[in-house]
């Protein structure tokens, strides 16, 4: 009876796990080590120039020529104590004919599709433009940006998790 009642326990304690488990993008799950990722998501490589982010951050592995809503993207994976924290999905886009606008809007429709309507969006001109669209699914966050830089945007999707002891995220203001 022991046996049975300790088979039970670990079945739903493994259940319980699935279930926690944190997807990102692509297959990808918050926690997985780079050779898991990999095992996931075959076509991914290590970076010759890896990016890292603010937060200390580095990318461990990079997937070019991602598709999403008929535009290509570079799909970066960011490890922090060897576990995955983070995937973007980036495109920089010509502002010429504003086609960095048509790729945000294609991209924010197939997002909407797959998650339903976004919890919320922003949009500023001053001191450049940025546009911003989120979601919450589950525990994880979506959020699809365009960002103007110079004569190009920069178009990112980001999946992450913001674990449930975490400050809310900072707003930076800008001077104007």
């Amino acid at each position: 009876m022991k046996i049975v009642i300790y088979l039970m326990t670990l079945v739903v304690a493994l259940q319980a796990s699935e279930a926690g488990a944190q997807a990102l993008w692509g297959g990808a799950v918050y926690g997985m080590d780079v050779a898991q990722v990999q095992a996931t998501v075959p076509q991914a490589r290590v970076p010759d120039n890896p990016d890292e982010l603010a937060g200390g951050e580095s990318e461990g592995l990079r997937v070019e020529g991602v598709e999403l809503a008929g535009h290509r993207f570079q799909a970066s994976y960011f490890f922090a104590g060897g576990a995955l924290v983070q995937v973007d999905l980036v495109q920089e886009a010509p502002r010429a004919g504003r086609a960095d606008l048509q790729v945000f809007r294609d991209v924010a429709a197939a997002l909407e599709v797959q998650h339903g309507a976004p919890a919320g969006s922003t949009q500023r001109d001053e001191p450049f433009e940025r546009r911003r669209v989120h979601w919450q699914v589950a525990d994880t966050q979506v959020a699809l940006l365009l960002f103007q830089i110079g004569d190009a945007s920069l178009v990112k999707v980001i999946y992450q998790v913001q674990p449930p002891d975490a400050p809310p995220p900072v707003q930076l203001r800008s001077g104007g």
